[in-house]
């Protein structure tokens, strides 16, 4: 598969184009000198910042916006036998791509130069380039996930961007009886963390402790008993928990906070956001989708896949499977209401506070922005990748590599997919990818009613693979024991092979 997405991001003869680029290089920097001179006088942009007014570039048509040209000769495209990727696969079993990544070389290429860039003349790129270049990816991010421009806004990662949403929540609704947050006990720990911070009435939905014991009638007997079939049990979960805590408390959901993941951390559970937001919007809810997973890994499209009439804000990460450098995140909010009332402050105030929706988010300080500025060389070679091509792929390696791991844990399942569920993974293939939790063997696994395992045992397991250079993180779900597979394009099936029997020498 590596071998073929080379040639086909190789079709567009990079050698051709640069070529072009080295001959119009003198040409580019003195278009890029004259970019930001202005007409009239005074400053346009935020701050005293020597560019043009952000807000503005933002709503500009595509017709009527001019893309800033890069101020210095890229290397970008140069290199194009080398693996895509910078991981050390030589040496390391890498099944954890989901936890922070790994960055395209591309994209960390490009970084290095805009960093380059910075050191030669410090205050030529912050107040002249920066600016116009953050809104270039900013515009480019809002097309790559079919969303209205005026929503998107570029942070440094999803924990800047909750840790406004939850501010601006508690600020607005200040009152203890209508200030109110409802997540899920499978809400990532950070999460759960900045709940309780912001406000003192949090709600958990007790799905993991509760509804992953439920198996259906009538479906073959599960060893561990802890299963998630399908979508509805979270529904289920959802309308369970909000008739108890009104019948008990006389709750008005009106303006609550609710919370979920896309896909969650601990668990690697697709939650159904769509069904959730909807169900959540009819009780008068405000919905946020912690979408840490989400960017790449899921098919991210707001006028399609994703419904942005009940999704109020939606926060994604682009170092996990865009496989940007770390440092680049985006926060979707598609309804003014929301941007000027909640959003209206960023995490960290700065010069844009006043200046508008991207402004007030886009420059928190003097930091590092490489990583944001490197996002449109992503965008790029994934959009020739194709991207459901990829993400097609990835769940089906996913599917293949459990099956091989099947084999040596648990061959009476390994070819019957249709009872995994609860006997080789947490959940059904359905809501797993491409990330998903794989049961430990039976002696090591540990039982939801008896021998049950912790998180001392998990980190155990954990230190021993890493000693023996594979990267796989193991998680205790309710007392048992499972491995938790990342799968994106870099991997193959020898790592699920060599995992598989790692554990099993384990366990001897």
């Amino acid at each position: 598969m590596m071998i073929l997405l080379k040639r086909q991001l190789v079709q567009n003869s990079f050698s051709s184009r640069l070529n072009v680029k080295r001959l119009c290089f003198f040409f580019r920097r003195r278009l890029s000198s004259d970019y930001s001179i202005h007409k009239g006088s005074g400053y346009q942009s935020i701050g005293s910042f020597h560019s043009e007014n952000v807000e503005n570039l933002m709503k500009q048509s595509s017709e009527k916006y001019v893309l800033p040209t890069l101020p210095f000769e890229t290397m970008v495209g140069d290199d194009v036998e080398s693996p895509p990727f910078m991981l050390d696969k030589k040496n390391w079993t890498f099944l954890n791509h989901g936890a922070f990544g790994g960055s395209l070389r591309c994209t960390y290429t490009r970084a290095e130069e805009w960093r380059r860039y910075l050191e030669a003349q410090p205050l030529r790129f912050f107040d002249r380039d920066l600016l116009p270049h953050l809104v270039y990816s900013a515009r480019r991010l809002a097309d790559f996930v079919k969303a209205d421009r005026h929503g998107i806004a570029l942070l440094p990662n999803v924990t800047t961007g909750l840790n406004a949403v939850l501010a601006g929540y508690t600020r607005e609704y200040q009152h203890p009886k209508t200030s109110k947050i409802l997540l899920w006990d499978i809400s990532y720990g950070s999460v759960k963390k900045m709940a309780r911070t912001y406000c003192k009435n949090v709600i958990e939905i007790p799905f993991q402790s509760e509804y992953a014991c439920m198996v259906r009638e009538g479906v073959k007997e599960r060893e561990s008993n802890l299963a998630i079939e399908d979508e509805d049990m979270f529904l289920t979960a959802l309308e369970d928990t909000l008739t108890s805590v009104s019948s008990d408390n006389d709750a008005n959901w009106e303006n609550t906070l609710f919370l979920m993941d896309h896909t969650t951390s601990n668990t690697a559970l697709n939650l159904p956001i769509n069904r959730l937001s909807r169900r959540a919007k009819e009780a008068g809810m405000i919905t946020v989708v912690d979408g840490a997973h989400g960017l790449f890994a899921q098919d991210i499209d707001f006028s399609k896949t994703l419904d942005a009439s009940v999704i109020d804000i939606y926060i994604s990460n682009g170092h996990k499977w865009l496989c940007c450098p770390r440092g680049v995140a985006f926060m979707y909010c598609p309804r003014k209401e929301l941007r000027e009332t909640i959003l209206r402050q960023p995490a960290v105030i700065s010069h844009g506070v006043d200046d508008g929706y991207l402004s007030r988010f886009l420059w928190d300080g003097c930091r590092d922005y490489a990583a944001q500025l490197s996002l449109p060389v992503a965008l790029d070679y994934w959009e020739r990748a194709d991207p459901s091509l990829m993400r097609t792929w990835m769940n089906s390696k996913l599917v293949d590599g459990i099956r091989i791991i099947a084999e040596h844990w648990y061959p009476q399942y390994a070819d019957d997919d249709e009872y995994w569920a609860g006997n080789v993974t947490l959940g059904s293939m359905s809501l797993h990818s491409p990330m998903a939790l794989v049961k430990l063997p039976p002696a090591i696994c540990g039982s939801l009613l008896r021998s049950k395992k912790t998180s001392t045992d998990a980190k155990r397991i954990q230190d021993f693979l890493y000693n023996d250079n594979i990267e796989a993180p193991i998680k205790c779900i309710n007392g048992v024991l499972f491995v938790r597979l990342s799968c994106h394009i870099h991997n193959d099936l020898k790592e699920f092979d060599r995992l598989a029997k790692a554990v099993l020498e384990y366990s001897e």
